[in-house]
């Protein structure tokens, strides 16, 4: 499996941190290249691109989930501020494909989330409101994940 990670502060690089050790491959951005560029060669990440179109194409890639590798649907996970999710989902739209999965990790408000699940499912792309709690201890003793979504995107994930 391979995702792209949008957010390498400490709660998304622990994130990170976690599912190499569990095989996925993770590819990562943040708006200080030069730190994500440290990151990956700290080797916490897969690789990192200097923008999001840059991770959409890398995650979209080689084969994936689905074994289509003619047309790779990616799996998205943002690990943003509250205020920066809406900015974040549109500029990702700009870029993602049908059957995409996005996945918020941040605590957005449960009404905001339903408005997203329900704009992106008309554009064929699932979306996953997944509160995560657990700070800089996550990497070592895992998060508390509270999961949203639709039962095929949640399985897939």
């Amino acid at each position: 499996m391979k995702v792209g990670l949008i957010g390498l502060g400490r709660m998304g690089e622990g994130m990170s941190r976690r599912m190499l050790k569990a095989g996925i491959e993770v590819w990562g951005y943040r708006r200080n290249y030069e730190k994500a560029q440290e990151q990956f060669e700290a080797g916490y990440i897969s690789g990192c691109t200097t923008s999001v179109e840059g991770l959409v194409q890398v995650v979209h890639s080689g084969g994936g989930v689905f074994g289509d590798t003619s047309r790779v649907p990616g799996i998205f996970m943002m690990v943003v501020p509250a205020e920066l999710v809406e900015d974040t989902i549109d500029e990702l739209l700009s870029f993602c494909v049908e059957g995409d999965i996005i996945i918020d990790h941040g605590n957005s408000n449960f009404k905001d989330s339903r408005r997203r699940a329900e704009r992106l499912s008309k554009l064929g792309i699932a979306y996953i409101d997944c509160g995560t709690s657990g700070g800089v201890y996550g990497l070592e003793r895992g998060y508390c994940l509270m999961v949203g979504g639709t039962n095929t995107a949640v399985s897939v994930c």
